[in-house]
């Protein structure tokens, strides 16, 4: 497996002005459209200011959106599709809808070191279209102190979900814009997280059909309190 695709992450804090005048730019670029396969749409996007390149999938999900919301929402599946992630988990909740997650990312010692995330998680619903939006952003946090691990940066992270065809289906869209740091070159970076949207759909559709999936309380409920 390619060792960028799966990471997750944006500049927080001190950075937080000059990454929304980059997500702004971002928005105004256009989106280039990258290929097809098994029924999913792959878009790239050159990002003002930014050597990397952004990249999107859209595709559909054979389950209802709330059972697809909640594998996403689980960090304790997240080994088991995400892509060369390692362990996930959540530090804690900022409010009934946001908290702080922990990500490690395997990668081939011989290539390169591991990486660590540490983001803000936001989930939000339309109370019209029932459309739920996933988004992460790097955190800079002074609870989770650095390790060994190099710490990397993910300018744009979104998840969204629209149900289909009376809520059996789900449309997703999944968007990234990653910098995994260090010393591996932009153009590498590119190559490697070219093949994100479909592995990242492909998994998550191979997740959902899993008969073990639990659908937390807080995704059922942030649907009924919408």
């Amino acid at each position: 497996m390619n060792p960028s695709k799966a990471m997750i992450v944006v500049l927080f804090g001190t950075l937080s002005f000059s990454g929304n005048v980059l997500a702004e730019k971002q928005a105004q670029s256009t989106w280039e459209h990258a290929g097809n396969e098994d029924g999913i749409t792959i878009f790239k996007k050159e990002v003002p200011g930014s050597p990397l390149l952004a990249f999107r999938g859209e595709g559909t999900v054979n389950a209802p959106i709330e059972r697809v919301a909640a594998v996403i929402f689980d960090t304790r599946r997240a080994p088991e599709w995400v892509v060369d992630l390692k362990e996930s988990k959540i530090l804690r909740w900022i409010s009934k809808d946001e908290f702080i997650e922990y990500d490690h990312i395997k990668t081939p010692p011989i290539i390169m070191k591991d990486r660590e995330f540490v983001s803000q998680f936001k989930m939000q619903v339309n109370p019209k279209t029932k459309e739920m939006t996933f988004h992460y952003k790097s955190a800079q946090d002074t609870e989770v102190p650095e390790t060994g691990y190099i710490r990397g940066n993910l300018m744009n992270t979104t998840f969204i979900l629209r149900p289909l065809e009376g809520n059996t289906k789900t449309h997703v869209i999944g968007e990234i814009h990653c910098d995994p740091k260090g010393s591996v070159p932009k153009w590498l970076v590119n190559w490697f997280q070219k093949g994100w949207p479909i592995d990242t759909l492909k998994n998550l559709r191979t997740q959902v059909a899993k008969t073990d999936i639990r659908i937390d309380q807080r995704i059922t409920g942030f649907f009924a309190a919408k």
